[in-house]
């Protein structure tokens, strides 16, 4: 209904993810093995914090030479803060292996919220929430950002996003508040 918001809840992250270009088709090979897939690799595989440092890990092994090798020892031990390591790194430091395999997982996220997008074409706004958003905000604003860049390139598609304003949430604990209620 016109004015009504409704929320989907799902388990998205469980659905296939697919490449993008050659870099990625790797990182699929690479994540395929690594989990010991038979066909396929899941969203969360590159698009979570545990996603970011799966990019990383690979990234490092495809460039070994680009490894900062202070930074990727302190990846090596921050055990379930892995993804931390790699963002501050993408943060702080152009260039980086960790800017890279963050721009990776901002692109795999900005390309499953276009594909929502299309799916569903909630002309009332899509809205993008969890923690990946407000911590990694400007590799998912503007025109140019990866995200948005792999959220509108949908082919012959893409038109249908123009009536699909798409909003960042910029809190954290929305899943939270919403079970309270």
């Amino acid at each position: 209904a016109e004015g009504v918001h409704t929320c989907f809840p799902s388990e998205g992250g469980h659905v296939e993810w697919a490449p993008r270009n050659e870099l990625e088709v790797k990182l699929w090979r690479y994540l395929k093995e690594k989990f010991k897939y038979k066909n396929r690799v899941s969203v969360e595989r590159v698009v979570s914090g545990r996603g970011l440092a799966n990019c990383y890990e690979f990234l490092a092994k495809e460039f070994p030479d680009r490894v900062d090798k202070k930074m990727h020892a302190e990846f090596e031990t921050a055990g379930d803060l892995q993804g931390k390591v790699v963002s501050d790194q993408a943060h702080a430091v152009k260039g980086s292996l960790g800017e890279q395999a963050l721009e990776i997982m901002c692109g795999a996220y900005g390309s499953e919220v276009g594909s929502a997008g299309v799916k569903f074409i909630p002309t009332g706004g899509l809205y993008v929430t969890g923690g990946l958003t407000p911590k990694n905000i400007q590799f998912i604003e503007g025109a140019n950002s990866p995200f948005m860049k792999a959220c509108l390139d949908k082919g012959r598609v893409t038109p249908v996003l123009d009536n699909v304003p798409i909003f960042a949430v910029m809190v954290e604990d929305l899943g939270v508040r919403g079970a309270l209620k």
